[in-house]
């Protein structure tokens, strides 16, 4: 089996895993080849999300892997959130981050790009408003390339 087919099914496995909680997957990732696959969980939480949540998410993501023998051969697993380095996902994450403010690289029209920064006031499933100064920008949530929380400092 493919890396991209260890994917898929380790992506299932923990979005059952997840489907009933506060908690949900952000990202994930298998990376490397047989023998010495790496396997990168990203996870996010409505509520608070801490070291023991995650240690107990790891224990259990490993648990189920080991006892449907997805991966063949040895493994790492790494189950930590996304952190403030990496981009927005999904539109869960930024309900999450509404009132914080947020840089936006999104398509303008079919040939352009541009950017905007400001606080993140709405956040729906199929868009997001950014106040910027006076103006409030509406961008499609199809159209964002990438957009990521500003740290204050």
């Amino acid at each position: 089996m493919e890396t991209v087919g260890f994917e898929e099914h380790v992506r299932s496995l923990v979005e059952d895993l997840l489907s009933k909680g506060p908690v949900y997957l952000v990202d994930l990732s298998v990376r490397g080849s047989r023998g010495s696959h790496a396997v990168d969980v990203f996870v996010e939480s409505d509520d608070s999300l801490n070291v023991d949540l995650l240690a107990e998410l790891s224990r259990e993501i490993g648990f189920l892997m080991e006892t449907t023998d997805i991966m063949p051969g040895p493994y790492t697993l790494n189950v930590s959130s996304p952190g403030a380095d990496r981009s927005l996902k999904i539109p869960r994450q930024y309900r999450k981050h509404l009132g914080r403010e947020l840089r936006v690289h999104y398509r303008r029209d079919e040939e352009s790009f541009t950017e905007v920064q400001g606080k993140l006031v709405d956040a729906q499933d199929s868009l997001i408003h950014i106040q910027n100064g006076k103006s409030e920008v509406e961008i499609p949530f199809e159209d964002i390339l990438w957009a990521k929380v500003q740290l204050p400092w």
